[in-house]
């Protein structure tokens, strides 16, 4: 298990920074000044088209044992979006967003799957597996600066090493090629709500997340200690809801940050914090959604990463609510949403 769950979040870094800065690095600069607009455009379809396609992805992979096999054909996606850059043409640097838009969704809904499949109602493992591609997101979008001419070939071979560990673990593995019946999900009223209410806190999550600048974050080393404060809340997140139950560490996480986010626009301390606590809710929602939905656990998977998506469109739109007062107003209404669904979600496991 924790070689499952380690060798998928070593590759969800790895696919994130790929993907990001193939788009940031390679295609946008290609296109010059002149199409900056353009070069905005294929920034925000990739965005979209990466989270938004999981939601169909994650459903057919609920046909599948394991997800193994479909991680092996995200990183060829990525691996041809990668060389189509090479070709300076519109149309070949549109593909190139386009491969690595749909190479990044198929990833994640595979090693989500295969996450949640083993997580028996644990919040642990999906939250060390989504954890880890925020770091990749931040590395991805200075990879021009780190590898300069050579960032293509870096690209590529972090895409062959993700390859041989996922092999080695199909080696391992009795599931990874088994094919099962897809499953329509059967949701009484309760069970439908509980699903909704956890879709809007994770839409309220991505807004927020979408609209924190702040100012102190032009310097590299708080920037870092922030986008650090991501990953760690994310992966602790889940351990901590383990341990002392979903609703306590909801509380801890969104009544905590709260009163942090007022002060975190002028002390970089307390926006790391809340950084950090805010970020405990991902592995809650995404349990419990799978938890809603047993035998659908990709479905699940992809209403998490649609609903982040939809979460992002006002930000896209340049609806940027960015202070601190408004950041607090987000977390008490992304708990509010979260307790409400957690609790409507036990009644629907009661009943």
């Amino acid at each position: 298990m924790r070689r499952l769950v380690g060798t998928y979040a070593l590759c969800h870094f790895a696919v994130d920074l790929c993907c990001v800065a193939t788009v940031l690095c390679v295609v946008a600069p290609a296109l010059g000044s002149t199409g900056i607009v353009t070069a905005a455009l294929a920034v925000v379809a990739y965005d979209l088209v990466a989270f938004m396609l999981q939601l169909p992805i994650g459903a057919a992979l609920d046909g599948c044992a394991g997800g193994m096999r479909s991680a092996l054909l995200s990183y060829g996606l990525v691996v041809a979006g990668v060389l189509a850059s090479y070709v300076p043409a519109g149309a070949c640097m549109a593909a190139s967003v386009a491969l690595v838009a749909v190479g990044n969704a198929l990833f994640h809904c595979a090693g989500g799957v295969d996450a949640l499949g083993m997580s028996h109602g644990r919040a642990t493992p999906s939250g060390i597996f989504i954890a880890t591609g925020a770091f990749g997101v931040f590395l991805g979008a200075r990879a021009s600066l780190m590898f300069g001419a050579v960032l293509r070939v870096v690209l590529l071979a972090l895409m062959a090493a993700s390859a041989l560990v996922t092999r080695g673990l199909m080696s391992n593995s009795r599931t990874s090629g088994i094919r099962r019946r897809i499953e329509a999900p059967r949701l009484a009223p309760a069970a439908a709500g509980a699903v909704a209410l956890l879709a809007v806190t994770v839409a309220l999550r991505s807004y927020a997340g979408m609209v924190m600048a702040f100012p102190w974050k032009g310097d590299a080393t708080l920037a870092l200690a922030s986008i650090l404060g991501v990953v760690a809340g994310k992966a602790a997140g889940g351990i901590v809801a383990d341990r002392i139950g979903l609703e306590r560490a909801s509380v801890i996480s969104l009544g905590v940050s709260a009163p942090l986010f007022l002060l975190a626009f002028e002390h970089p301390a307390a926006g790391i914090v809340a950084t950090l606590l805010f970020n405990f809710t991902m592995p809650i929602t995404l349990i419990s959604l799978a938890e809603l939905l047993p035998g659908n656990r990709g479905l699940a998977f992809g209403i998490a990463s649609f609903s982040l998506a939809v979460g992002a469109l006002p930000s896209f739109a340049g609806i940027m609510a960015a202070s601190g007062p408004a950041l607090a107003a987000l977390s008490l209404a992304s708990l509010a949403f979260l307790l409400t669904g957690l609790a409507a979600a036990r009644r629907a496991h009661d009943g």
